[in-house]
C-alpha cells in the first residue's frame, strides 16, 4: 500500500527543480497547448483589430497584423514539430513584449492620440498576464531576468512621460489626464512588482516541495516498508539529513506510537495486528498534506516530518492525527496513538530532532496515551475535544 509520499509525487516530467528550469515544462502536452490556444489567439488580435480599425490607432493597425503573422507562424511550426517548444516559447514572449512595450510608447508618446486614458487603462491589465507567463516557458533565473527588463522599461516609460508632462505648460483638462495616465502606470507598476514577487515565491514553494518528493523517490525501494509502502527509518533519516541542511527553520518533526499494540496482537493475533498497523498508516497518509512525509520508523511507530509557522500549528497538526486515528475503528477495535513533536530550534542535526520527539513520545505515554506531548513543554492537548475543538485544530493544522 503506497503511502501518501507516494502517490501525491509529481511524475519525473512535470516539474523541474533546478533554478534555470522551468517547473511548468511538459514537452508533449506544451506542443498540443500551443496546437490549440495559438489560432484562438490569432483570432482574438484580428477582432482586436477589427474593432479598432475606425479608432485612428496607427500602432494597432500596424501591430496587430505583425503579430497575427507571428502568432499563425508559431502554430504551423508548433504542429509541424519544425521547432521545439522551447523556441515557441521564447519568440513568442519576446513578441509579446515588443507588442505590449511598443504600444506603451505609443499611447504615451505619439502625436494625435486623443484617448491616451483609456487605451492605456486596456493595457494595463496585459502586464503582469505575461509577467506570469515567464515561468510558464523559461527557468526560473531567465524568468527573473526578463521580468525585471520589462518592468524597468515600463518604468523608464514612465519617468520620461512624467518629465514630459512636467516640462510643457498643459490646460487644466489637459493635466489632469496627465495625471490620470501617471496613476494608471504606477498602479501598473505595483501590480507587476507584486507578480514578479508572487511568482518567485510560488516558485520556490514548489521548488522545495519537489526536492522532498525527488529525495524520497531516491529512497524507494530498498528503504520502503513493506507492509505499509512507508519510508522506512534509514529513509527518514536520509530525508532529514536534507531538510535540515538545506533549510531547518520551520521543519517539525513527530514520533507517533499506537498505543498497545502488544496487547492488541496478544489478544487478536499478529496477522490482525498487522492489518491494524496498515489501516493506521493509510489514515495518516490520507491525513496529512501533500509536501508532509508519513514513515515507519518500528513495528510500534511512525514519524512525521512538516513544515509549520510554529510550535502550535505543530502541534494542533499531529492533534488533527490522533483525533483522525481514533475515530476510524477496524474491525471493532478502535486504534489510538501518542505523539511526540518537536521544532527545530537549536538542534544539532535530524537525528538530534528525532530522540527530542521521541523523549517527548515517552512521556506523552507516561501521562497516560492517547495524547500529543510537545518536546519541552510540560502541557499536553486534551483528548476530550468537543466537534468545534477539533474544528479548530484542523483550520490551525491546514496552515
Amino acid at each position: 500500500m503506497p503511502g501518501k509520499a507516494d502517490h501525491a509525487l509529481p511524475g519525473p516530467e512535470a516539474v523541474t527543480t533546478g533554478k534555470g528550469g522551468s517547473v511548468f515544462r511538459l514537452g508533449h502536452d506544451r506542443r498540443a497547448t500551443y496546437c490549440l490556444t495559438l489560432p484562438l489567439a490569432a483570432v482574438g488580435a484580428l477582432a482586436s483589430l477589427a474593432l479598432r480599425l475606425g479608432s485612428g490607432n496607427a500602432f494597432d493597425e500596424i501591430a496587430l497584423p505583425a503579430l497575427v503573422v507571428l502568432i499563425l507562424g508559431l502554430w504551423v511550426l508548433a504542429c509541424t514539430r519544425r521547432a521545439s517548444v522551447q523556441f515557441i516559447d521564447r519568440v513568442l514572449l519576446v513578441g509579446a513584449w515588443a507588442f505590449l512595450l511598443g504600444r506603451i510608447g505609443f499611447i504615451l508618446f505619439a502625436s494625435g492620440v486623443t484617448n491616451r486614458a483609456e487605451l492605456i487603462a486596456a493595457t494595463a491589465p496585459w502586464l503582469p498576464l505575461l509577467l506570469m507567463a515567464h515561468s510558464w516557458g523559461l527557468g526560473e533565473r531567465r524568468a527573473l531576468r526578463l521580468s525585471l527588463a520589462a518592468l524597468a522599461t515600463t518604468g523608464l516609460l514612465t519617468v520620461v512621460y512624467a518629465l514630459n508632462g512636467q516640462a510643457l505648460p498643459e490646460p487644466d483638462a489637459q493635466a489632469s489626464t496627465h495625471t490620470g495616465m501617471l496613476n494608471t502606470l504606477i498602479q501598473m507598476l505595483l501590480a507587476g512588482a507584486v507578480t514578479v514577487m508572487g511568482q518567485r515565491a510560488v516558485l520556490r514553494h514548489m521548488r522545495d516541495q519537489a526536492s522532498g518528493s525527488r529525495t524520497w523517490l531516491a529512497t524507494r525501494g530498498a528503504d520502503q516498508d513493506p507492509l505499509t509502502g512507508l519510508p522506512n527509518r534509514m529513509a527518514l533519516e536520509k530525508l532529514l539529513i536534507g531538510l535540515t541542511a538545506r533549510r531547518p527553520s520551520g521543519l517539525a518533526v513527530a514520533v507517533l506510537s499506537l498505543d498497545f499494540l502488544e496487547r492488541v496482537q496478544h489478544e487478536r493475533g499478529e496477522a490482525f495486528t498487522e492489518r491494524l498497523t496498515a489501516h493506521v498508516a493509510r489514515t495518516l497518509s490520507a491525513t496529512v498534506r501533500d509536501q508532509d512525509v508519513v514513515g515507519r520508523l518500528s513495528h510500534t511507530e511512525f514519524a512525521l516530518l512538516l513544515r509549520v509557522p510554529d510550535d502550535r500549528a505543530a502541534r494542533a497538526a499531529c492533534e488533527r492525527l490522533r483525533v483522525r486515528v481514533a475515530s476510524l475503528p477496524l474491525d471493532g477495535v478502535l486504534p489510538t496513538i501518542s505523539v511526540g513533536v518537536t521544532v527545530w530550534a537549536q538542534h544539532l542535526d535530524g537525528q538530534d530532532m528525532l530522540e527530542d520527539a521521541a523523549r517527548a513520545l515517552r512521556q506523552a505515554q507516561d501521562d497516560g496515551h492517547n495524547r500529543v506531548q510537545l518536546a519541552g513543554k510540560l502541557r499536553t492537548l486534551p483528548t476530550d475535544l468537543d466537534d468545534s475543538d477539533v474544528n479548530d485544530v484542523e483550520e490551525a493544522a491546514a496552515v
